[in-house]
């Protein structure tokens, strides 16, 4: 037990004072999991009759931990605007998969979404989806050849104003799309992303500078939406802009198969101004991510 408290301790402290650096930053990432290892250590010590000294280290340990997490940043749905006009935004990464892609399709028409918004579309046609109920829409096309190269869609059944799909830094295709829908006479301005996983020193940086520069791409009131490989732990989530829909505690949505380890890395976020009635992650489909859906109101 004491190897274990020991090995906890060191994970904590490297988690805290080095958390921005690449590899250690992915600690950073399982900040509730160490609360609650810390805690289940304490509780082993009592319960074995180890030294006491370990289990008040450990729950040192688990105080430190909780003491670095990041003050709360999103919104409660308050069912009672339900009835006032609102959108129904999906976001979904598929993992490059048509059976994934079809069951969340499904899943989002079910729930009645104006807006579906998908990462890691697969290499098919998008006009043989949804045509007849999801008019209009957006392509990023075929991703070029290479890793960590990525494909982002849009199904709506709005109209969408003025699209753009502004550059996006660094080496890898993870193509940004923005646009304007109307919702009860009013602009809101959707913007859907997908910043590269941060698997060596160079794609954190490139993350980063991803979720960095979305502040100079914002007009409120928008919502904010995708796959930002970045869980509201991380030293990074607080440049992501506006508040997050829906609780991200005990919902993971990226390796949610195993769920001691899944964490919340896809977020759908609104400016200040905005509410919402309704937040739901999705059941598996048979992608690596959960699907989530918000409606949202001016």
């Amino acid at each position: 037990m004491s190897i274990l408290i020991g090995l906890l301790g060191l994970v904590t402290l490297v988690s805290l004072f080095w958390r921005s650096r690449w590899p250690i930053e992915l600690l950073t990432h399982f900040r509730p999991q160490l609360i609650v290892a810390g805690a289940l250590c304490a509780l082993l010590c009592l319960v074995l009759g180890e030294r006491w000294e370990w289990a008040a280290i450990s729950l040192g340990l688990t105080l430190v931990n909780y003491a670095a997490l990041p003050a709360p940043r999103w919104i409660k749905p308050e069912s009672r605007l339900a009835s006032t006009p609102g959108l129904t935004v999906v976001w979904a990464n598929v993992w490059k998969k048509r059976e994934p892609l079809r069951r969340t399709l499904e899943w989002a028409k079910s729930r009645n979404a104006d807006l579906i918004l998908i990462g890691e579309f697969p290499e098919m046609d998008p006009a043989t989806c949804l045509l007849d109920d999801y008019p209009h829409r957006v392509d990023t096309g075929l991703e070029p050849a290479g890793g960590y190269l990525t494909r982002v869609t849009v199904f709506s059944r709005v109209p969408l104003v003025g699209v753009e799909l502004p550059p996006w830094p660094g080496p890898h295709h993870r193509p940004w799309i923005k646009f304007d829908v109307d919702v009860g006479g009013k602009a809101l301005a959707i913007v859907v992303v997908h910043p590269p996983p941060p698997y060596s020193n160079k794609m954190l940086h490139e993350r980063d500078q991803h979720i960095v520069s979305l502040a100079d791409h914002m007009r409120e009131p928008f919502v904010l939406a995708g796959d930002f490989n970045a869980t509201p732990w991380c030293p990074v989530f607080k440049s992501i802009p506006g508040r997050r829909v829906g609780s991200y505690l005990f919902k993971p949505t990226w390796f949610s198969s195993l769920p001691l380890l899944g964490l919340p890395i896809d977020h759908i976020m609104t400016s200040p101004t905005l509410k919402a009635s309704a937040y739901e992650v999705a059941k598996a489909t048979g992608s690596d991510h959960r699907a989530l859906l918000a409606r949202i109101h001016p």
